[in-house]
């Protein structure tokens, strides 16, 4: 049985045989450090990436998809809220039902809908909704699942692919909306995978187009490829307007990033990623 969005209880899940994992080479203080690389930001005023996209300071309404990876990595380190074990999957759940809430509760017009990642494919749970009973009823029905090696993102951008998104406007004239994908990647040891097609890439530098990332992930460590899918993911991104975050298991810095991701596309400042 999932989790139910906001009870906050513990995993259930029978023990398993205990396993050694060796120390971390990089210790856990580098680790919050090199995060915080991550919290940098820039005004929007006068920033390159505003004037390249024209992008209007609008508040138009947003159609957001929620991408939600159910995969849990063999021996996955846990989320630890007091003397409590909590599943990387039910804290990521109830973050966004927060997040749900409260930015229907900024615009009742927004609208959600839910994509979840399996093992190897994606699935369209939900389509476009403002119907909040709905979309916290969907999340609770969200299990974990087991990793393979590769991840094909493709399965996912084909879904997303087929939602309507609007068409640059001239002289800087805001759209009806905008098209927000949100993907919430948990796997540390399965490298995602894309392939640049024509239409994927139209759809990518759309500038009313804007995929943003939290990534929950062990530990940095020689035994994970945690580095590698930074790496991965930040690049899909060529326009320089949307937002990664990696929070490790900091249930503290997973909600930060929620809260930053609260803003609008369109009015948020950008975020100074350094690419390798």
């Amino acid at each position: 049985m999932s989790t139910p969005v906001g009870k906050g209880l513990a995993s259930t899940e029978t023990p398993s045989p205990k396993v050694i994992i060796k120390p971390a080479p990089v210790p856990l203080k580098d680790n919050l450090e090199y995060l915080k690389d991550f919290d940098i930001f820039e005004k929007r005023d006068g920033s390159p990436v505003i004037t390249q996209y024209n992008l209007p300071n609008s508040d138009v309404m947003e159609r957001i998809v929620l991408v939600i990876d159910r995969a849990q990595d063999e021996n996955y380190t846990p989320f630890v809220i007091g003397n409590q074990k909590y599943t990387p999957l039910s804290m990521v759940k109830r973050a966004i039902s927060i997040f749900i809430k409260l930015k229907l509760a900024i615009n009742p017009n927004h609208e959600f809908a839910i994509i979840v990642m399996n093992e190897n494919n994606a699935t369209l749970l939900l389509e476009l909704t403002n119907h909040v009973k709905k979309l916290l009823d969907c999340l609770n029905q969200i299990n974990e699942c087991i990793t393979e090696d590769i991840f094909d993102l493709n399965k996912v951008f084909e879904i997303i692919e087929g939602v309507e998104i609007p068409t640059p406007q001239a002289l800087g004239l805001p759209p009806r909306f905008v098209l927000r994908t949100l993907v919430f990647y948990g796997r540390s040891y399965t490298l995602p995978q894309i392939t640049h097609t024509e239409k994927l890439d139209e759809f990518l530098n759309n500038p009313f187009f804007i995929l943003d990332i939290l990534m929950t992930h062990e530990p940095l460590e020689t035994s994970n490829h945690c580095q590698k899918i930074f790496d991965i993911l930040q690049n899909i991104d060529k326009k320089g307007i949307s937002y990664f975050f990696p929070v490790c298991r900091d249930l503290r810095r997973v909600h930060r990033c929620m809260g930053k991701l609260l803003g609008h596309p369109l009015q948020r400042p950008i975020q100074k990623l350094v690419k390798n």
